[in-house]
């Protein structure tokens, strides 16, 4: 368990070590923002529901130390760090500062005139002073490594956690190689039964493969070595197709089909299950296609299985497979379909999720957020589905939610003795966010309630214990500068015991959407506690600060990076809390209310590899011109000042697909106080000392990618921690507190620039 409790690593993107991090919030004795931290072998009194046991509070002791001051402005932090770093930059996407060679002239007026991809800055976000402090940083010295103390936190992940190669490799004989992993689909892509997982989908239907590409060395060959988890079948005309070189336009034809051939043994040793090793090597090029290094090479299997080694018999053992884009002299797959005329891309700049973002969804959209990451490798494809497969169980029953899946008679009647549902997906439908309550709490609702100081009733509303609804709504109506009235509707909920008794001190939370959690958990705490302000250094009111948790199992003191609290310190963090609070199946991290534990370690690293390698949805129409000035708006309002665009990924982490990914999340993963309209009924006040839990009106600032397919994917648009914003622009005029000026800002914006922020956001 000691390799699933850790997470993330060393190198430093995207933020700078001039402002210091300040000490964040931590979990008190009761509060339910953690789970079990600090005594890990607690259980609680008899009779008590769980949903997360009893924390020790977080205490000062080695928390990084609180200082302002430093090389570069605060200006430059809060507005320029996500994409131009202290040490220059390790993000591709843009310029590395130390290169400019001009004036400080030529440098102010890219500042204020701003580029395609970038905004225009004005003084007042970003004075001709500091301009002139950040020109002499970045022109005057050398480039040095800037640092950031980390105290007493210990990183997530190390160098010593690197064990698996990297996706993308060059051999000593000069080829270059990738590896990658798919799974079975049921149609070409384009052609519908393609998004969907198909029955038995965790049994005997993923594969590996690797591409060896000759071009670097000078020749016209690519040579791609296939690996699928069941033995192939060799009867008749049922051997694995190879079908290459798609036919440009908005098709799903190849232009070269052919058999696999049967070799002796893999280029490389695989890193997974293997049932037998077959190759193709690609010399043929049609008309009006060239191995030119940067140009698309698409390719698929055929996949049929030999029916005598099928695991349920008689099930289907014919499938087409994931459609790779393989680029050409760079390696690794992209997303980018430069073969579909109608809709080109996604291009790299609406990639949001790096190497790991999905292609379109063309046929079915609704299936975005439960793609796998387009970077799959082989050693964790077969983990992803089987841990898919836990995530659709009911740990009642052992129920399949999708048809014709067998009973998973292994993890029935696991849930309980209290739970508020008894699957993952009845919270996270499609992996998409949760919705407000529409009637009484049950097991289909995807909202949970946790509670505070409710004694025996433990850390979490159970459905043995009591019930809630929406009792009404206080609403108020706010003036936009243009004239446009928008009616703002909060939730009052009514708590309840079983006996009708009231309960006070809780926080209702919509469950979250579940893709790029591995992305997340894949930032380096530095480059999280770069961007920490909490004394405010830089007095522009936006004072975010970590919250600081203690990891259940190690009692180590960690960043918090996932939650709505950033309570969790992990994507396996993540899944126990769940497993005990929700399910009430208890894990040898958190074991449930009882002290057993039931889901076992390799369950629960299956659950954990399902969790991390999520897909990101691309972004839609980044290159309209609405959406492009929106992203501009967006960044000059302020709303990039904790909705941070980009990001790298740490170097560390254990999955070669999550590591040195630039991303764009749109979170700082910090804690902000929003104001009282945000407030939940926790009654937890705030408190500035080092430490201190997150108060009641503060709340991690959630990543928005994904945030314009929440109707498509699941039907509804409701935002915020408890679904009552409707749309982007309720949910942005209930920002209070640390972006109540940046609110005011986008009240006062006028229509047509208020409409493309909304477009923009809409588009990721």
């Amino acid at each position: 368990m000691a390799s699933l409790a850790l997470a993330v690593a060393a190198l430093v993107t995207g933020c700078l070590g001039q402002i210091a991090p300040g000490p964040g919030g931590s979990p008190k004795s009761g509060d339910p923002s953690s789970t079990n931290l600090g005594n890990p072998g607690a259980t609680p009194a008899p009779g008590a529901s769980g949903g997360g046991q009893m924390p020790k509070p977080t205490t000062t002791t080695g928390l990084p130390s609180d200082r302002c001051g430093g090389a570069l402005p605060g200006a430059f932090v809060s507005n320029c760090s996500a994409c131009h770093t202290a040490n220059g930059t390790a993000n591709t996407r843009y310029p590395d500062l130390f290169g400019f060679k001009g004036t400080l002239a030529e440098f102010e007026n890219q500042v204020r005139n701003g580029s395609a991809n970038m905004a225009a800055y004005s003084p007042a976000l970003i004075s001709d002073a500091d301009v002139a402090a950040a020109y002499a940083y970045f022109t005057g010295q050398v480039r040095a490594p800037t640092d950031v103390d980390l105290g007493g936190v210990q990183p997530l992940f190390t160098a010593a956690d690197v064990k698996n190669p990297p996706v993308i490799f060059t051999r000593d004989d000069g080829v270059l190689v990738t590896r990658g992993a798919g799974r079975v689909r049921g149609r070409h892509e384009k052609e519908g039964s393609y998004g969907p997982f198909l029955s038995h989908y965790f049994e005997d239907r993923t594969y590996g493969f690797t591409v060896e590409d000759f071009t670097p060395m000078g020749k016209q060959e690519i040579r791609v070595t296939y690996l699928p988890i069941a033995m192939p079948d060799h009867t008749g005309n049922r051997i694995t197709n190879w079908r290459a070189w798609k036919q440009q336009g908005n098709n799903a034809t190849f232009q070269d089909n052919e058999y696999m051939k049967d070799v002796p043994a893999a280029p490389m040793p695989p890193m997974g299950k293997t049932a037998a090793v077959q190759q193709y090597d690609q010399t043929n090029i049609p008309v009006g296609r060239t191995m030119t290094v940067g140009e698309n090479f698409e390719f698929e299997f055929g996949v049929f299985i030999a029916p005598a080694t099928m695991t349920s018999p008689g099930s289907r053992d014919s499938y087409y497979t994931d459609t790779f884009r393989y680029r050409i002299g760079l390696g690794g797959m992209t997303a980018n379909n430069k073969d579909y005329v109608a809709i080109p891309g996604p291009l790299p700049n609406a990639q949001l999720g790096g190497d790991t973002t999905v292609v379109w969804a063309v046929a079915e959209p609704d299936t975005y957020f439960e793609q796998m990451a387009l970077n799959m490798q082989h050693e964790n494809v077969q983990n992803f589905v089987e841990g898919r497969r836990l995530f659709h169980t009911d740990f009642v029953t052992g129920a399949h939610s999708e048809p014709d899946n067998p009973v998973f008679t292994a993890q029935a009647g696991k849930a309980g003795p209290f739970y508020s549902t008894t699957a993952c997906v009845n919270c996270h439908l499609k992996n998409g966010p949760g919705a407000l309550l529409d009637g009484p709490l049950s097991a289909q609702s995807s909202m949970v309630f946790k509670l505070y100081n409710a004694g025996a009733l433990g850390n979490q509303l159970q459905l043995q214990e009591g019930t809630a609804s929406v009792a009404g709504y206080d609403m108020k109506t706010v003036a936009l500068a243009d004239g446009t009235s928008v009616t703002l509707k909060r939730p009052t909920f009514t708590v309840t015991t079983k006996d009708g008794q009231p309960i006070t001190g809780y926080s209702a939370r919509l469950a979250r959407k579940l893709i790029g959690l591995g992305l997340l958990e894949a930032i380096d705490e530095k480059t999280i506690l770069s961007r920490a302000d909490r004394l405010d250094c830089d007095k522009d009111g936006i004072s975010g600060r970590p919250n600081f948790v203690n990891e259940p199992g190690t009692n180590l003191l960690r960043v918090g990076r996932l939650g709505w609290k950033a309570e969790k310190v992990s994507v396996v963090h993540q899944v126990a809390d769940a497993a005990e609070a929700d399910l009430g199946v208890g894990t040898s991290l958190i074991p449930d209310s009882t002290g057993k534990v039931e889901l076992g370690d390799d369950d629960l690293n299956k659950l954990t590899t399902y969790m991390r390698l999520i897909g990101v949805s691309p972004q839609r129409d980044g290159e309209d011109p609405t959406v492009r000035h929106g992203e501009q708006v967006f960044k000059t309002v302020g709303c990039s000042k904790c909705h941070v665009t980009d990001v790298v990924t740490g170097a560390n982490h254990p999955f070669a697909e999550l590591r040195g990914q630039a991303v764009r999340p749109f979170t700082d993963l910090l804690l902000h106080d929003m104001g009282a309209d945000l407030a939940d009924e926790s009654g937890v006040a705030a408190d500035d000392k080092p430490g201190a839990p997150p108060s009641a009106s503060e709340w991690r600032t959630p990543p928005l990618w994904g945030l314009g397919l929440y109707q498509t994917v699941n039907g509804h648009t409701g935002l915020l921690h408890d679904g009552r914003a409707a749309n982007v622009t309720e949910a942005v005029l209930w920002h209070g507190g640390e972006a109540a000026a940046i609110r005011d800002q986008f009240a006062a914006l006028p229509a047509a620039d208020r409409e493309a922020l909304v477009a923009f956001l809409m588009s990721l």
